[in-house]
């Protein structure tokens, strides 16, 4: 079966979310309402095409088979906010956009109507489809001024999403205000984000039920020294956490089904 059958066809429980790695920092999250939320998908060779960073992992999916109810764009670099892919995306009529300020330059390039997004800055919230969506504290520095995290709640699950940030645990908890069953931050350390052993200090604070990293395998410039972009050092700093916050790798394409956890 390919990956977008499974991901159309995937319908998880109540009070479950099915959620879909779709490598760089691009997710998929399916609901027990049948409804597609997609974060920050990276589908196309854009990013070569325009800085000549060469993808090393193949696409998952297609940007024409893309089919989502949301779609979440934490900031505009081509990786998160893929210039290839939206055009596809914006032709489903279903499809609404929820961004950082800096995504809507492209939306009015596009001519996408402005019914069909929602532009939000840090601390705005917005509900669309029975599903909180609300915009969290990010620093990606001068890059990306505008740039935010997501913190998504469906079916009472929460997921906070970074997006690219620099290491800030006081502006990030003081902002995010929340419980957090999956978090997923970058650990690439490249362009101002986060490493490993800072995504696992700010998840001290947050104390997410699963830890997942992203940012890591697609371009080479995004790794470095010292274990910059690399999996295996983020299982290791995992391995000092708490017994309560569960460190977990995805691979490109898979599956994870979370079921909401009793207090």
């Amino acid at each position: 079966m390919r990956l977008i059958q499974k991901i159309n066809s995937t319908i998880p429980g109540s009070g479950e979310i099915a959620l879909f790695y779709l490598a760089q920092a691009g997710f998929c999250i399916r609901t027990a309402a049948g409804k597609t939320i997609v974060i920050d998908p990276y589908l196309s060779d854009a990013c070569e095409r325009l800085f000549n960073f060469k993808r090393m992992i193949p696409a998952v999916i297609s940007a024409e088979e893309l089919d989502a109810d949301l779609y979440l764009c934490t900031h505009h670099h081509a990786d998160h906010l893929d210039p290839d892919t939206i055009p596809f995306a914006a032709k489903n009529e279903k499809t609404i956009f929820i961004a950082a300020p800096d995504c809507e330059v492209l939306y009015q390039e596009l001519k996408i109507p402005p019914a069909r997004y929602t532009i939000l800055k840090q601390e705005q919230q917005c509900q669309k489809n029975g599903i909180q969506i609300r915009a969290i504290f990010a620093d990606h520095g001068e890059l990306a001024p505008d740039a935010v995290g997501f913190l998504i709640e469906v079916d009472g699950i929460k997921i906070y999403h970074a997006g690219d940030t620099a290491f800030r645990p006081r502006e990030i908890f003081s902002s995010l205000r929340s419980d957090v069953d999956i978090m997923i931050a970058p650990i690439n350390g490249q362009f101002g984000n986060m490493i490993a052993s800072e995504v696992c200090r700010l998840a001290l604070e947050i104390k997410p039920k699963i830890l997942i990293p992203c940012h890591f395998w697609m371009f080479l410039e995004h790794v470095g020294e010292g274990g910059k972009g690399d999996p295996a050092t983020f299982l290791k700093e995992t391995a000092r956490l708490p017994e309560a916050v569960k460190g977990m790798v995805m691979a490109p394409g898979e599956l994870f089904i979370y079921a909401k956890q009793s207090k």
